[in-house]
């Protein structure tokens, strides 16, 4: 490949780059154009969160496998000794926004690449060779570019990737970081918009009780919000699977709506007029599981002193949605295999089999994989309840439906008790969007919930009104401290956590030395004082921090 064809190449792409106005869709294409420049196998992006602890992937595809385990998705910039993790190739092109190009991983001595391996296994791949272009945004860096396995176009061998490739593609990582922070800032000004239009809107409504009470309505299975591409992904399949008997597999993490999904699913089938009978099986015991599934007769155990039906048998003709299926006991699971098979159960205490007409929805968020390797779940069962599976995305892979989240979850935490919804600061809009939430939509919407209970009634909910985890706003120091303590003498150890606090805190102002110090309380000749002593250094930085040129 000639010159002027890679950079005619890198025009096209970041031409196209900058005409993307969804997150998720720029960041797809990023990867796409990422693979077709370099010739990888498999490319994907992982962007840093708001404290600078973690970072989390948020795009890829490898092979053209776009989804896969969220157990491997997240890899620490520090190590349990709260020192930087250079040994991962990953945190070190971050912490040093140097880029990382290796002919094979295997060789490769210094770098520990089990957080790779264990992508791998996970999706059923190998990596070889490894480029890693950190994302670079002005003076700050908010994520890394993932290649593997970069093929030679004339001899097809896998290696690393050529030096006429290499400064074209962190050129074009660079123009990626713009792009994907620019979408970010469009899609955020675009909410201040729409709550601008909503408050110029309520200025105008004469009856404000009567909207209450409609936004008091909205909680329903059709209601579900969101219309970014991986949540249209689930709801075009969902059209798909419901129109047939199916089993169906819904798999996600923990708080990503698995069950108003099984409850859609239901809505939209021809069974929407039966009842939708839902269990969670691990809320009880095995023994009361069983009976509360299928019924027991009279005189089974003591206390059963007449005959009752199972959950199966109130869903006949309808939907039994069983909640983390994962954690139903074997003995169980050989019943509801039967159950999906031929319609059958059988009470406990009876030898009777009868027959119902159910549509099984299950969902997990654990490995249902990982549990067949331990014994611990059936294969047999697996592949029956696979016929179908359904991925429900996680929050932080949909971000451009936090906004209309927002506005849907505040709608109805006020109409609740009877406000209007309250208005979002730009700050407090900020933390929302930068989270990474782990608890995923329930989360979002227990956050508002408080928050709505916080703020008075006419006031604009602000930072303050959020969880501190999210904003760094309380006593503590907004840093997940690591679950070990580390050794040493109690000098020693406070000093590691006081480095820790203090690179957090210069992280959040964006590395504004005095603006740090206002927010320790402390002058700004202690922060530079004590950036000499634990050798803190900016990520890049390739000298320590010269105490004379700052003061001047």
């Amino acid at each position: 490949m000639s010159n002027r064809t890679i950079y005619e190449d890198l025009m096209d792409l970041t031409i196209a780059l900058s005409n993307e106005r969804r997150i998720e869709t720029l960041m797809s294409r990023v990867v796409e154009a990422a693979m077709r420049l370099s010739n990888a196998e498999g490319a994907a992006i992982f962007t840093l969160d708001r404290l600078a602890r973690h970072l989390h992937r948020v795009s890829f595809n490898y092979r053209g496998i776009t989804e896969g385990s969220q157990s491997e998705a997240r890899i620490a910039i520090y190590g349990k000794s709260l020192q930087l993790n250079l040994q991962e190739p990953a945190a070190f092109a971050v912490s040093t926004a140097t880029a990382v190009n290796l002919a094979d991983i295997n060789g490769a001595a210094g770098y520990d690449f089990s957080n790779i391996r264990q992508m791998d296994k996970a999706i059923g791949f190998q990596t070889s060779s490894l480029v890693i272009a950190p994302l670079i945004h002005g003076d700050q860096t908010i994520g890394i570019l993932q290649l593997v396995n970069v093929r030679d176009k004339a001899t097809g061998t896998v290696g690393a990737l050529p030096d006429l490739l290499l400064r074209p593609l962190q050129s074009f990582a660079a123009h990626a970081a713009v792009a994907i922070w620019n979408t970010r800032l469009l899609e955020e000004n675009q909410r201040l918009i729409r709550q601008l239009g909503r408050q110029n809107e309520e200025l105008l409504q004469e009856n404000s009780r009567l909207l209450n009470k409609v936004a008091r309505k909205v909680v329903k299975p059709k209601g579900l919000i969101g219309d970014s591409p991986p949540i249209e992904r689930a709801y075009g399949l969902i059209a798909r699977a419901a129109c047939s008997a199916v089993p169906i597999l819904l798999r996600g993490e923990t708080g990503t709506g698995k069950e108003m999904m099984a409850n859609f699913i239901h809505s939209s089938s021809e069974r929407s007029v039966k009842p939708f009978v839902a269990q969670n099986c691990a809320a009880l015991p095995e023994s009361l599981l069983e009976s509360e599934l299928f019924g027991y007769v009279k005189g089974a155990f003591t206390g059963a002193v007449a005959n009752k039906s199972g959950l199966a048998h109130e869903a006949h003709q309808g939907t039994l949605f069983l909640d983390e299926i994962g954690d139903m006991p074997l003995s169980l699971q050989a019943k509801v295999l039967r159950l999906l098979q031929e319609g059958e159960v059988r009470r406990v205490g009876s030898t009777k089999a009868e027959y119902v007409d159910v549509r099984i929805v299950a969902a997990t968020n654990v490995n249902l994989e990982e549990k067949i390797e331990r014994g611990e779940f059936r294969k047999d069962l697996f592949y029956r309840l696979n016929v179908f599976p359904i991925v429900v995305p996680p929050l932080r892979e949909r971000p451009s439906d936090i906004p209309k989240l927002v506005n849907h979850f505040l709608a109805i935490a006020a109409g609740n008790i009877g406000r209007q919804a309250p208005q979002l600061s730009a700050e407090a809009l900020d933390s929302l969007m930068c989270w990474s939430y782990p608890g995923n939509v329930r989360e979002l919407r227990n956050i508002l919930e408080r928050a709505v209970l916080l703020v008075d009634d006419g006031q604009q909910i602000g930072r303050s009104h959020l969880p501190a985890e999210l904003t760094g706003l309380s006593g503590k120091p907004a840093v997940e401290m690591s679950s070990t303590i580390p050794a040493g003498d109690l000098k020693s150890i406070v000093g590691q956590y006081e480095a820790l606090v203090i690179e957090a805190k210069l992280r959040e102002v964006n590395w504004n030395q005095s603006r740090a110090a206002r927010n320790l309380n402390v002058s700004r000749r202690t922060i530079v004082e004590k950036l000499q002593r634990y050798d803190i250094r900016r990520p890049g930085s390739a000298s320590r921090i010269d105490l004379e040129s700052i003061e001047s």
